[in-house]
Order: structure tokens, then sequence, then C-alpha cells
């Protein structure tokens, strides 16, 4: 009895370690080389695992969420604004055959809190480009009222803010970590963040496209993803 449970032991151990060698690993994100594998959690409670979508060209977007501990990257609530709005003015999903995937790496309640605030962010970015005459004697918000007139220029307002591809939930942060894109500070910000990235991959997963920010402004507009998955895919 005593060796016939050994060698069942022995053998789940086996089996056990099978499994961990079989278990997919996230490995930073080359140009040229297939994307590694995942499977995540949507906001809206669904699965998205990569490799079924396999024969779709895939957008992998990673914002940056937070620029300090409870401080909204309001260059991030423009930005998601103005994804959504070309997504669906430009029809991306049948133009370019494209399956766009927006990254959080916070758990659901966070990432819905931060939604919920995007209104808010946006009317921040308004006010970078309209500061009041007072502020305007102070040379970097004058800096920033520039930047932020050429880097934003549109104006953007919901009733409901727009959800038209699916949010993943990184939680864990095995995606974000594995891509080197998490981090505890980062562009000037302390807390947990991404660096904000983004990746084209054609229809067999392979990266055609990628950026990973330098700084907090250090992002594409979605004029430019679509110039460049004109020419790439």
């Amino acid at each position: 009895m005593t060796g016939r449970f050994f060698k069942m032991a022995c053998a789940l151990l086996v089996c056990s370690g099978l499994l961990a060698a079989q278990a997919t690993v996230i490995k930073k994100a080359y140009l040229g080389q297939p994307m590694s594998d995942f499977e995540l959690a949507t906001l809206d409670g669904k699965t998205v695992k990569l490799s079924a979508l396999k024969g779709r060209n895939v957008m992998l977007v990673f914002p940056r969420v937070f620029y300090a501990v409870d401080g909204d990257c309001s260059i991030c609530g423009y930005q998601y604004a103005e994804l959504a709005d070309q997504y669906q003015a430009g029809k991306w999903k049948e133009t370019f055959d494209l399956d766009v995937l927006v990254v959080f790496p916070f758990s659901a309640e966070v990432t819905r809190g931060w939604f919920a605030r995007i209104p808010a962010m946006l009317a921040a970015v308004e006010e970078w480009k309209s500061p009041k005459e007072e502020d305007l004697k102070n040379e970097q918000v004058k800096r920033w009222m520039d930047i932020a007139r050429q880097t934003y220029p549109k104006k953007y307002a919901f009733a409901a803010v727009p959800m038209p591809f699916p949010i993943l939930i990184d939680e864990k942060r095995e995606l974000s970590k594995g891509l080197d894109l998490f981090r505890e500070e980062w562009s000037g910000g302390q807390g947990a963040q991404n660096i904000p990235a983004i990746f084209i991959l054609d229809r067999n997963g392979v990266v055609q496209f990628k950026l990973v920010g330098q700084h907090t402004v250090d992002r594409p507009s979605a004029a430019y993803l679509e110039k460049m998955m004109k020419a790439v895919l």
C-alpha cells in the first residue's frame, strides 16, 4: 500500500511539473516576433484569449491610467476618448479586420471607477487649453497650454463613456509585468501604473508596430495609429 501511494505521489508530481512547464510565460514583445499568448477577463465578465483571435489583426493598448496614487491620468482619459471616437468613425473593426483590446493593471472595481471619472478628465484637458488669464503669468502654465492645444486639439464630452471594444482586467499584472510595462514610479509620478504602450499585431499574432512611451506625452494619436495600420497590416 505504501509503495502504491508513493508511485501515485510521484506520478502527480510529474504531472504537476509538466503542467507548470506548459504554463504560458509572458515575454517582452519584439517587432517581427509573435506576441506571447495570454488570457484575461473583461470588464463585462467575459474572457479574451489572444490565440483565439488568430486570423484577425489586433491592437493592444496599455494606458498609464494613474500618474500618482489616486491621481487620474487625464491624458489617458483624452486618448481613450479619441481612440473610441476614431475606432467607430473610421470603422476600424471592418476596415482593418481589427480587434482593439485595452488593458488595465487594476481590479474591475478600480477600472470602473476610472471610467466613471473620464468626463472630469476631459474637462481637465479643456482647462489646460484655456487657463485663466491670471494663470497665464506662469510660464509653465503657458507652455503646457501650448502643448495641450497642439497635442489634444479635439473636445470630447460624453453622456455615457463609450466602450466599443473589450476592456481587459490584468489585476494580477502578469501581462503588464511580462511585457515590462508595470511600474511603481515612472515619468515623475509615483504609484501603480503602466508605461503607456501600444502594439499592433497581424493576423498571425506577430508584432508589426510597437510604441512604449518614454514620457507621459509620448503617445501616438488615433490618426497616427490609423496611418500605421494602413502601412503595416
